[in-house]
């Protein structure tokens, strides 16, 4: 699941403007926490939303001790609307049961989010009603809509909630690359690349319950015999029927079974090649698809970008991308009417 962004920013104070008892200041009087904020980067004339949140905290210090020769900055905490989300309580008469992305507007209109600031997907699954609900963390029930669904929800750099079903990336433009990064003439450079062949998710033995339903398991002795047993348990799923459950377990079996070398994260350095990496650094962002390459480890394949992070020092003017990978190939499945995805012979495994 996606956690809340977040974003800390250093400033200069050597006007005073961020002062908060500083009544003559700029900004005076929202030097306060909880202001919406906003971080955005600007290339050949294009602005490029990269963060929007609120402000937690303001943390005063100083460069070179304290005194007259003393440089005074303010540290900026900030936090995506997920955390506000984590300390909202949901109170109602119950809500009725409907398809997942319905789910997360109603808990976002309970928010009083505005209509506006969403993209959220219809959702492929029914999630079963709540009956009255009484201080139900509003975060809590929005990650079991989303583990019931197998989407994601996440605050966009733009300010908007985002929510991607389950065949999100089964559809145009997740299922192209965007960029090629390797290390062959006429690809675009990484500065660093993380692989890993671990047991981080190995897991051979799924079982999924679903509120007021039945365990459903899927197993493979082959992946147990190799790894042993491994499991992952999930219950109290919103999904209306075992049936889709039993679904779920299949679909998470046949992702995690066997292990993989992948890249955990590329990172990127888009001054040393600015016509070519500054705009996917700016414009890229989760669910993007990307083919990493590096020749000496045979690796040449896609991966979807899963978390974002910019790095970035003002007196050095250096900037560093890093994106979190996830191995594109698992989502390669027979999706009926999907271009490329519906064809005999193209995939090997249903979705659901």
């Amino acid at each position: 699941r996606m956690e809340a962004g977040t974003a800390t920013i250093i400033l200069n104070n050597n006007s005073g403007n961020y002062w908060p008892d500083n009544a003559g200041g700029s900004y005076s009087p929202n030097v306060l926490p909880g202001k919406r904020i906003n971080i955005r980067a600007t290339r050949d004339f294009i602005d490029y939303d990269l963060f929007t949140g609120f402000i937690e905290a303001w943390v005063p210090s100083w460069r070179g001790g304290l005194g007259s020769t003393a440089a005074p900055v303010m540290t900026l905490k900030c936090a995506g609307v997920t955390k506000n989300i984590s300390r909202f309580a949901l109170n109602n008469a119950g809500m009725a049961e409907e398809l997942s992305g319905t789910r997360v507007g109603n808990v976002l209109d309970e928010l009083n989010w505005p209509a506006a600031d969403r993209d959220l997907d219809t959702g492929q699954s029914s999630i079963i009603a709540t009956g009255a609900q009484a201080n139900v963390n509003a975060l809590s029930h929005l990650h079991n809509v989303q583990t019931s669904e197998l989407g994601i929800i996440f605050q966009a750099g733009n300010g908007n909630v985002q929510f991607q079903d389950r065949h999100a990336r089964l559809k145009s433009p997740y299922t192209v690359s965007q960029a090629t990064f390797g290390d062959d003439g006429g690809e675009n450079k990484y500065n660093t690349i993380e692989l890993s062949l671990d047991d981080q998710f190995i897991f051979n033995d799924i079982r999924i319950t679903r509120a007021s339903g039945t365990e459903q398991v899927a197993s493979d002795v082959t992946s147990q015999g190799d790894y042993g047993q491994r499991s992952l348990v999930r219950t109290g799923l919103l999904m209306t029927t075992d049936g889709e459950a039993e679904d779920q377990a299949d679909f998470l079996l046949s992702q995690f079974k066997d292990p993989t070398l992948r890249a955990k994260f590329i990172e990127i350095k888009p001054k040393r090649d600015p016509d070519n990496l500054w705009t996917k650094v700016l414009n890229f962002d989760i669910s993007t698809r990307i083919t990493v390459r590096l020749n000496q480890t045979s690796i040449d394949k896609d991966y979807h970008i899963e978390g974002i992070t910019h790095m970035y020092d003002a007196s050095g003017r250096d900037w560093v991308t890093r994106w979190e990978l996830s191995d594109a190939n698992y989502q390669n499945y027979w999706v009926l009417g999907t271009v490329g995805y519906s064809e005999i012979g193209e995939t090997t495994r249903l979705a659901y």
